[in-house]
């Protein structure tokens, strides 16, 4: 109770205050663009989880439907280092959410193949060994843990000044690969209601200014090209109002067009 008694006058000591003095009024014009991080589709297969109830999806048939078999030892442009990097974090993710210890194991080990390719130091890869040893173990959220970690640490070592375009590459691709697990369940389980978790019209149309802001030799490599040009497909389907629907041919079109690319971006 001692203990209780300063943390409850700090909060009378605050509600007493004026207002100015609380807080500075909100000033638009200071208002900045964050750097976009890389999107976790696990809110997604969470989501789609609750909404399915009873209904659950098998996700382990997901990974096995949807994950292309990665053939990545021919890849060395760091463009296409990059988009491969970002559909394997994807993967990665849904072998979590699978709780597949053989599928977590491949992800990681391309992962961190792929990292190097792109001169992440061997000190920021330790967690995809620690990743593996825990999923090996069945340490599910610990793993989670890990895979987050590991992502923000690829992700830091890529933000120097001179690396934005790697990033950019990252973000789009994974978040392609995550959208399309997520397409792919709402197509086999349709819904009207179901289609609004792939509304995320801001978010793809911010990553599509960051591809626009690429250099020009990087827009015009024949993946990166394609990419936006699906971001752009994409954002016109997923750009409906807060309770809309998206209708279920375009949710097709969606997964479609991720499959395609995805696919392509691992071999």
């Amino acid at each position: 109770m001692e203990r209780i008694l300063p943390v409850i006058a700090l909060i009378f000591i605050s509600l007493s205050l004026p207002a100015q003095e609380q807080k500075a009024a909100f000033d638009i014009s200071q208002a900045q663009d964050s750097e976009l991080g890389l999107p976790s589709p696990m809110d997604k297969f969470l989501g789609l989880d609750a909404a399915l109830g009873s209904k659950g999806v098998k996700w382990g048939d997901v990974y096995r439907e949807v994950a292309s078999n990665a053939d990545l030892k021919s890849l060395t442009a760091e463009t296409d280092v990059c988009l491969a990097l970002g559909v394997r974090i994807a993967d990665g993710i849904m072998a979590v959410k699978a709780q597949d210890a053989n599928a977590l194991n491949e992800c990681a080990s391309d992962i961190e193949a792929l990292a190097k390719k792109l001169k992440v130091a061997e000190s920021q890869l330790e967690r995809a060994k620690k990743t593996r040893a825990l999923a090996n173990k069945g340490q599910w959220l610990l793993v989670f843990w890990e895979m987050g970690c590991l992502q923000v640490d690829i992700l830091q070592s890529l933000s120097e000044k001179g690396n934005e375009k790697r990033r950019t590459l990252i973000i789009a691709s994974g978040w392609l690969q995550g959208a399309h697990y997520a397409a792919h369940v709402i197509n086999q389980r349709y819904t009207p209601e179901l289609s609004n978790y792939l509304r995320e019209p801001m978010l793809v149309k911010a990553m599509s200014k960051e591809m626009q802001a690429l250099p020009t030799a990087t827009q015009q490599n024949a993946r990166v090209a394609k990419l936006s040009s699906a971001l752009g497909d994409i954002y016109s389907i997923v750009n409906i109002p807060l309770d809309g629907t998206i209708a279920k041919p375009d949710v097709q079109r969606m997964a479609d067009l991720a499959q395609k690319l995805s696919g392509e971006f691992v071999q």
